[in-house]
């Protein structure tokens, strides 16, 4: 059976705080030209429409969100990808951890068309042996189906695979349910935008990690 490393991407491997930032501001602004009404009022009606979906996959459907309020995601998408920032280490890691015989597994609560944008851009795609998104198992990361998932498709052994994230509830608790070995990254709570009140009361649980790190690096004294 294969080795396996589950890695999170934004907090973990990348900042996106004010990618994501941007790119709903961008959102509001374009609700706002077409729909002829004031920003303010944009901003509440992007605001009530994620908070009808907090705690579910679609909050993250920058997708579905173009399409409900007719506006051309990619293009959003792609006009602040500058602002993405791959965090010290993250390609270097990811290099390693393929060196010493793992597969690298990407999950994610991101969706596929987007994820992809965003990991074509930093040049990580190639490092990955599978990317898993949200809307590939139609659930968020705390449910543990993109961790099911992962173990199927690679046909892994989970004693001896890892998770890796910055989030105790989608990256440890639903891992130590299929029993893989956890790693908590310390570094990555401010490095993620949550536009609502979406999963924020995530990093306040206190959870059990096999380890915890402070840097990228320290992963090369685990694996």
């Amino acid at each position: 059976m294969e080795k396996l490393v589950f890695w999170d991407w934004a907090g973990t491997l990348a900042d996106e705080s004010e990618l994501d930032k941007a790119v709903c501001k961008s959102i509001e602004e374009e609700i706002a030209k077409k729909e002829n009404i004031p920003f303010s009022e944009a901003q509440k009606l992007f605001n009530d429409y994620l908070k009808k979906l907090e705690n579910k996959w679609q909050w993250h459907d920058y997708v579905r969100i173009g399409e409900s309020f007719g506006l051309e995601w990619q293009s959003i998408q792609k006009m602040h990808l500058d602002k993405l920032i791959l965090l010290p280490h993250a390609k270097e890691i990811l290099g390693y951890v393929k060196n010493k015989g793992y597969r690298n597994i990407l999950t994610t609560n991101a969706v596929s068309r987007v994820i992809y944008l965003r990991t074509d851009y930093t040049g990580l795609s190639v490092l990955f042996d599978a990317i898993i998104a949200s809307d590939d198992v139609r659930a968020l990361k705390s449910e543990g189906k993109h961790f099911a998932y992962g173990l199927k498709i690679m046909k892994g052994d989970p004693l001896l695979s890892f998770s890796i994230g910055d989030n105790p509830a989608q990256d440890i608790l639903s891992a130590k349910k299929f029993n893989l070995i956890t790693i908590l990254c310390d570094f990555g709570k401010k490095l993620t935008h949550y536009h609502s009140e979406h999963l924020t009361h995530n990093f306040t649980e206190n959870v059990f990690s096999d380890f915890r790190i402070k840097n990228l690096l320290e992963i090369k004294n685990i694996i």
